[in-house]
């Protein structure tokens, strides 16, 4: 292994001098130079197997009888994009769906969690997603999940720290993952302690998950050795990571869109942009295939004032520097992978062609190269336990006995996917809420699929709009629970019914029929279907959930972050609800005078 790293070296160093041939060779280019925020026209990228090997004005020597030539004919040059914080097996698509679309977009290299196997399966979640992005024509490095949630009998399925040790020293590994800042900071959790200290003993990043920490709090944060977060969502916030030391990271993609919230750092002009890079944090199946990928994001933070080249350089060497990766991949430069995009406009950029590992791999979105279909281990096809089929009268809310009205603790939706802790009055009556056809209030649930298949706690949420109908899930964030919200106990039973039917996925039910449906058989988090499959079945649940009464713009993402502890700031789980803020357990009954948490 040695002799042929040296043997690719020494040929790198020979086709730099003009004294062998390249393999590959793309000459009349406009190189945009991510290092000094140069363009040099007319210049050749020459590359000796998967590296550069020369970057240059033309030089004699380059081209042989077998060198593949590829006119640029003054197209820019960029390099392969980056996306440095995505979640591949969490949008609900298997990788090999969408990585031809994520090729043909111009972006060569990423970086994604696995927290979503993982919630599910602990270390087989995480060895499963780490066999399905290897050897794929887009070069995928994963950070290890910390596994946080809510509260900590959520973490059960985690490793064990020395696992993750064990893990940390595998090269694409670049880190651990996104540590939510409560957890750390204000629990001071001895097992993220130490996965943060095991992570920077081994000389690898660590992720943050910064929601509304400010002050004292953000930098005790960075202090710990957190030296990134994605969660900045105003131009006072990015700043303040900034001058905190922190890589910050703007997302543009399925959960979130901040790029027009803060452009103003940018459109100022007085900071420096180098930390600062552009997102995705995962891109649903139709915003892939309808807007693309990175290029999206390339596209509409130049829109929004920001300079072509810093644009470029937001993702590709600064995503690199950030993981450390910047000797492999991020720039146009000898010796890292040959990784490139011709396009005719930096203002408007398209992804015309696509070179990757020094070969060409897509032209005008057409992929030239197949991804390749992991195997899944089977036991992440039997994930969803028959115990969680909940009988309609297992899914009302119980109330004490002669009581007509009842105060009953709920979650409150803030926003789409923000809550808080509410109380609310309503009707009861034999034994159960009865909850008024013109009330914003619907039940939720949340019943273990895996460590105690069938434990339940049901509760209401407000604020959702739902006025009728079931609906059930098992892609909840950071929980191995199947949840259902609902106005009718019927409804919501058929739907539990039909996802462990399917295996896995979620299900939306009105008057005691299944209306949409999308299954997700993988740990019951990663849909198996082709991509535009998945795009078409996710638009039909969202739009049957919106004929239940929902408002909010993605549904289904509404109801899937309602055990999520990435976001605030009270939450589901089958023992109860969470404050996030503390990881303490509540039930239905507030204490008398009690104000919400």
């Amino acid at each position: 292994m040695e002799n042929v790293a040296a043997e690719g070296f020494v040929r790198r160093m020979r086709v730099a001098q003009g004294l062998e041939p390249a393999d590959l060779v793309v000459r009349g280019a406009v190189v945009v130079d991510v290092y000094t925020g140069e363009l040099h026209a007319d210049w050749a990228i020459a590359a000796a197997g998967d590296r550069i090997a020369y970057v240059g004005p033309p030089m004699e020597g380059l081209i042989g009888e077998r060198t593949s030539v590829v006119e640029a004919e003054g197209r820019y040059a960029v390099p392969g994009l980056l996306d440095g914080h995505t979640h591949l097996l969490g949008a609900r698509y298997c990788p090999e769906a969408a990585i031809p679309y994520i090729l043909a977009s111009g972006t060569t290299t990423v970086i994604t969690e696995l927290a979503e196997p993982a919630s599910v399966a602990g270390l087989l979640g995480i060895q499963a997603g780490m066999e399905a992005v290897r050897d794929q024509p887009v070069k995928v490095f994963v950070t290890l999940p910390p596994l946080a949630s809510c509260a900590p009998f959520m973490e059960d399925v985690a490793p064990d720290p020395q696992t993750y040790r064990e893990l940390l020293r595998r090269p694409e590994v670049v880190g651990l993952g996104e540590v939510y800042w409560a957890n750390l900071v204000l629990r001071e959790d001895p097992r993220l302690v130490d996965l943060v200290h095991a992570a920077l003993e081994a000389g690898k990043v660590v992720e943050g998950h910064a929601a509304g920490a400010r002050g004292g709090r953000l930098a005790a944060y960075a202090a710990a050795g957190v030296t990134s977060c994605h969660e900045p969502i105003t131009a006072e916030e990015v700043l303040e990571r900034l001058r905190l030391g922190y890589h910050v990271m703007v997302r543009e993609g399925k959960v979130r869109q901040e790029l027009e919230a803060v452009a103003s750092v940018w459109r100022d002009g007085t900071a420096d942009l180098r930390r600062l890079c552009l997102v995705t944090d995962s891109v649903a199946a139709d915003q892939l295939l309808e807007e693309g990928y990175v290029d999206h994001l390339l596209r509409k933070a130049v829109r929004l004032g920001m300079d072509p080249i810093r644009a470029v350089q937001a993702v590709t060497l600064n995503v690199a520097e950030r993981f450390r990766l910047d000797h492999l991949v991020g720039g146009l430069a000898p010796g890292r992978y040959a990784d490139l995009v011709l396009t005719p406009s930096l203002h408007d950029f398209r992804a015309e062609v696509v070179v990757a590992n020094g070969r060409v791999v897509a032209e005008n979105g057409r992929v030239l190269v197949p991804s390749r279909s992991p195997r899944y281990p089977e036991a992440l096809y039997h994930t969803v336990s028959r115990a969680c089929l909940l009988p309609p009268e297992a899914l009302r809310v119980p109330a004490p006995q002669r009581q007509r009205t009842v105060r009953v603790r709920a979650i409150q939706m803030v926003t789409h996917l923000v809550t808080r802790e509410t109380v609310v009055e309503v009707p009861a009556d034999g034994g159960f809420v009865r909850i008024p056809p013109d009330a914003d209030v619907a039940v939720a649930a949340a019943v273990d699929r895996v460590s105690e298949p069938g434990r339940a706690f049901v509760g209401l949420v407000q604020g959702l709009g739902m006025r009728r109908g079931g609906y059930a899930t098992t892609m909840a964030w950071d929980a191995h629970c199947l949840v259902t919200v609902g106005r009718s106990p019927e409804d919501m039973a058929l739907a539990i019914r039909r996802v462990v039917a399917l295996g896995g996925g979620c299900a939306v039910v009105s008057d005691g029929a299944v209306r949409a449906e999308l299954p997700a058989l993988v740990a019951g988090v990663v849909s198996t279907l082709p991509l535009e499959e998945v795009a078409r079945r996710e638009r039909e649940v969202d739009e049957a959930l919106r004929t239940l009464g929902f408002s909010s713009p993605r549904p289904s993402l509404t109801v899937d972050v309602l055990t999520a502890a990435a976001i605030p700031h009270f939450k589901i789980s089958e023992r109860g609800y969470v404050r996030v803020r503390d990881g303490s357990v509540v039930g239905l009954w507030p204490e008398e005078g009690e104000a919400p948490g």
